[in-house]
């Protein structure tokens, strides 16, 4: 299998993906769309449902080809294949690997305890991010969330998680 990453318009993940792959079904292409999302907590603790990475979503096929680009093209909201749609990168190596531990939980994450250490690797011990391996890059006490940073995406795309427990890497 190879994996792309889209970049679609912010807000309208959920019905690209719900019509790219229609679209994709319709004409015989057996493809997946992921779409993450993780669950966050506001400042006074209520919790509500966003976006992992707001604005993509990552494509599964067995092999890229131009009818598939195409197809994705034509679809509302679609902006690009990344870096770009006439020479898209196959995600491989570790982000491959980052990619994978969040496809093993399905499209959507809930809440991952993790405790942080500024500018150190840590690994998620809890949660549906369980072996998630990161470096932290800002810590929100207030919130109790602390910005990872990615290596899905080549400009080290960061998202947040709730930490509650996780564990220290030896450097």
């Amino acid at each position: 299998m190879e994996y792309y990453c889209l970049m679609v318009r912010t807000g309208a993940e959920a019905s690209f993906k719900e019509q790219a792959t229609k679209t994709l079904a319709d004409k015989g292409v057996h493809a997946t769309l992921h779409f993450f999302q993780r669950r966050l907590r506001r400042g006074k603790g209520a919790c509500f449902d966003a976006p992992l990475f707001p604005g993509y979503l990552f494509l599964e096929v067995e092999t890229l080809t131009t009818e598939i680009v195409g197809l994705v093209r034509k679809v509302k909201d679609f902006y690009r294949l990344l870096p770009a749609t006439g020479q898209p990168q196959e995600i491989r190596g570790a982000a491959l690997e980052e990619l994978k531990l969040f496809m093993g939980h399905g499209g959507y994450l809930g809440v991952s305890r993790v405790v942080f250490l500024p500018g150190k690797k840590i690994r998620a011990v809890s949660g549906p991010m369980v072996g998630l391996e990161g470096c932290v890059w800002k810590v929100n006490k207030k919130k109790k969330q602390i910005t990872v940073i990615s290596s899905l995406s080549p400009d080290g795309k960061k998202f947040d998680l709730l930490y509650e427990e996780a564990e220290l890497l030896e450097e």
